[in-house]
């Protein structure tokens, strides 16, 4: 399998318990709690399935100072990072919500 161009793993938060870290590059992680990751997780899933008619998925994760802004595209998705955008087709955007969802279950 290709190296994917974001890393997910599982952490712990003192306050707020598990963790999971989106590292979408050099020096911008988000923290989600497990909630917050399976939701994006799904919306993910539901976009490139073409359940959701959603163009755009938003989050604001409770423990993270940036959030998850994604674009949703007809060859994929873009996602703003500060120093620019991460694009990711069909195939990265079913990784990313597969590796969300096995990090939730660690």
């Amino acid at each position: 399998m290709p190296e994917q161009p974001f890393r997910v793993s599982g952490t712990r938060h003192r306050l707020l318990g598990k963790q999971i870290e989106l590292q979408l590059a050099p020096g911008f992680v988000l923290k989600f709690t497990p909630a917050e990751a399976s939701s994006l997780s799904f919306a993910l899933v539901a976009v490139r399935d073409g359940i959701s008619p959603e163009r755009e998925i938003y989050m604001s994760p409770v423990a993270s100072d940036a959030a998850f802004a994604g674009t949703v595209l007809d060859h994929g998705m873009s996602i703003a990072m500060p120093a620019g955008t991460l694009e990711l087709d069909w195939l990265g955007v079913g990784l990313l919500a597969e590796s969300l969802a096995a990090a939730i279950g660690c």
